[in-house]
């Protein structure tokens, strides 16, 4: 055999292997898996327990990728996941929250063929992860900081979990300001009547008033009051509960009748307040929740629950949506007037006061009124109010501007009677108001969820939640109790002082002839009760 032949035979027979290895190749990229995608496990394990931050790996027979447009949600709102071939990676960092829901809808998830993954939806309950205060306060120097300010400033900036600060017994003499760098400031007092926060100044601009000495618009005071109100907060996500927020001048020189002697300023979204007290006399509670001529922070919020706030002269003022429940407004002195708006318009709710008891002292009855209309559009509405002391048969007082919405629902006397509202006043200098009173489906619509949980979910009635306070027993020179569910830490109180803290279940004891009470603490720094 020639080795022509032995070429041409060699070269028909590579050409043929070359033709059936690219048929091949094309058969191959036409193959399509039919299989059913499916997953194959999960971690962890559906209903389990999880710390606030981690991931959830789903893993399934074949690699997988997210549909173009579809949304995966955590708590109801889209995220992002990380995809290795056949496993599907979810991370979370979800320090406010209690619990995790994880929806992947069908059809989210393909394989490489367009068979789709039926979805499924995972809930994990959240468990704090266990932690002491970030710092404590306290005036006898059991603590990090001897003053509320020093703690705050110790704080980190733009934190995007609760920061928490305790604050022990004790009258705390000092201007308080929690800048716009830090958010998530939770201060938590021991008791609202003794754990004070206050400072002694007022605004006047009159040489002449006798609260000059102690103005903060005083150019001798300009190096050491350097702000308008006791406590100013200008950071997001602030929350305080059982403090006492004073000022001084309001409180101690009443009988001036003012000037503005404000104990609280807010300027920010989402802060709440939950068993704290306000006093002053005049101006007692600026919501600056708003900067004329701009549109962009007019519908900030702001929270009270079970609250005192107290005061005479137009002691809740400003605007913003703010809603205070279950609350007590206590009127110092004759002429009271609870409530001053300043609503810009386009604010959505303004003043909601709902749930609440007006009391004060006997000056005060038959003299008190809901409030007057200060500037801009005011929005006030007093929902199923019960009133301790007597208003005035008009309701409200003129001012210098025309309410756009000043009304209430069933508002009852001291014994749950209905109140006569016929005279309520419709007739203010810059012109005639007839809306004087919301039918019961007006009312219904001034809830939590419309009003504070609003469109971003923001919810502190979480940060109220209690746990239990254990069951302490003493075996000699140690208390011992049992792990509160949802419980981060433990505070140990000596005789009704504070003695210490820890993230353990027993505590070693100094006079074995003192009373010790130990509080449990939930994520948020809320203390349980007693």
């Amino acid at each position: 055999m020639n080795k022509r032949y032995i070429y041409t035979i060699s070269t028909y027979i590579l050409s043929l292997m070359l033709l059936f290895a690219v048929q091949a190749c094309k058969d191959d990229d036409n193959t399509t898996d039919n299989s059913v995608l499916t997953l194959l496990s999960y971690t962890p394990d559906n209903g389990s327990e999880i710390a606030e931050t981690g991931t959830v790996q789903l893993t399934f027979n074949k690699n997988v990728r997210q549909t173009a447009g579809s949304t995966i949600s955590m708590n109801g709102e889209a995220v992002r996941v990380i995809i290795t071939n056949n496993i599907v990676y979810c991370h979370f960092d979800l320090p406010t929250a209690t619990k995790l829901t994880l929806d992947i809808p069908e059809g989210a998830l393909t394989d490489f063929y367009g068979q789709s993954f039926e979805g499924i939806t995972l809930n994990f309950p959240l468990v704090p992860t266990m932690k002491l205060f970030d710092a404590v306060v306290d005036k006898n120097g059991k603590g990090d900081y001897t003053s509320v300010q020093a703690a705050i400033n110790a704080a980190p900036t733009n934190q995007t979990q609760p920061y928490l600060i305790f604050i022990t017994n004790g009258t705390y003499e000092e201007l308080v300001n929690v800048n716009s760098n830090k958010p998530f400031i939770h201060l938590i007092g021991q008791d609202w009547e003794k754990t004070v926060i206050t400072y002694k100044m007022n605004r006047t601009t009159d040489e002449n008033n006798a609260g000059w000495p102690y103005s903060s618009r005083n150019p001798a005071n300009a190096s050491i009051i350097t702000q308008d109100g006791a406590t100013v907060l200008q950071a997001t996500d602030f929350y305080a509960e059982n403090i006492s927020f004073e000022n001084k001048w309001g409180t101690d020189e009443r009988a001036n009748r003012g000037p503005q002697a404000d104990a609280m300023i807010t300027r920010a979204d989402r802060i709440a307040f939950n068993h704290c007290r306000l006093r002053s006399y005049q101006d007692t509670w600026w919501t600056r929740n708003y900067t004329s001529g701009s549109s962009s922070n007019i519908n900030m919020r702001n929270y009270a629950t079970d609250c005192w706030i107290e005061g005479c002269v137009d002691y809740v003022y400003g605007g913003g949506n703010i809603l205070i429940e279950n609350s007590t407004f206590y009127n110092v002195d004759q002429q009271s007037k609870i409530t001053a708006g300043s609503h810009v318009e386009g604010t959505e709710w303004g003043y909601v006061i709902k749930n609440c008891i007006v009391d004060g002292e006997e000056a005060a009855n038959n003299s008190t009124v809901f409030g007057r209309p200060w500037q801009n559009s005011p929005l006030t509405v007093f929902i199923d109010t019960k009133l301790k002391i007597n208003i005035t048969p008009a309701g409200w007082e003129d001012m210098s501007t025309l309410p756009k919405l000043y009304a209430e629902y069933n508002t009852t006397d001291a014994d749950g009677n209905p109140v006569d509202t016929s005279e309520r006043r419709t007739h203010y200098n810059a012109g005639e108001y007839t809306k004087t009173t919301l039918t019961a489906e007006e009312a219904a619509r001034y809830t939590y969820e419309n009003i504070i949980q609003s469109k971003d979910g923001w919810n502190p009635k979480l940060y109220m939640q209690k746990t239990t306070t254990p069951e302490v027993s003493k075996n000699g020179a140690t208390l011992n109790w049992d792990k509160v569910t949802n419980a981060i830490c433990y505070v140990i109180f000596k005789d009704g002082v504070y003695d210490g803290q820890t993230i353990d279940t027993f505590y070693e004891i100094e006079d074995q002839d003192a009373t010790y009470t130990v509080k449990s603490v939930n994520r948020y720094g809320g203390l349980s009760e007693d």
